[in-house]
């Protein structure tokens, strides 16, 4: 079974960076990148045989920032339950804290290298439900709230 993996993010850079590394480390990996949040209620609205198994999200976005994407996943019985990684080039405490408190399963800051993207991606593709942040946790770029 593949894992389906779907990154918001409104940089197209980071976006074909992220697919790029998905590809890379298994074939497995089912990975689509949106640009911005009204793209991903769009595609989860259109395509309702696919499925996240994580979504990466990005906050700095136009329209509807990642905050207040993640509050309408968080807020949605049909997406509630989706693990949703902040990935952010934020590294800001209040950032962290508020992506915990607001129902996010991990706050990823972006890694500076493809390798060790491919290495967070390696891991969360594996990563059993609900263990993201203690399987994650020896990740620099994973920081805790």
């Amino acid at each position: 079974m593949k894992t389906k993996f779907l990154l918001v993010d409104d940089d197209a850079d980071d976006g074909i960076l992220f697919a790029e590394a998905a590809r890379e480390i298994s074939p497995d990996v089912d990975c689509r990148v949106v640009q911005g949040g009204m793209k991903l209620f769009d595609l989860l609205s259109s395509d309702q045989r696919f499925t996240p198994d994580v979504i990466f999200l990005d906050i700095n976005m136009p329209i509807l920032n990642g905050w207040q994407v993640l509050a309408t996943l968080k807020k949605d019985p049909r997406y509630s339950e989706i693990p949703v990684v902040i990935y952010s080039t934020s590294n800001h405490q209040g950032d962290v804290n508020r992506a915990y408190e607001s129902g996010a399963a991990l706050f990823l800051t972006k890694p500076e290298s493809f390798d060790e993207l491919c290495e967070i991606l390696k891991v969360v593709a594996i990563a059993p439900q609900g263990q993201l942040k203690a399987t994650l946790s020896r990740f620099p770029n994973v920081r805790s709230g």
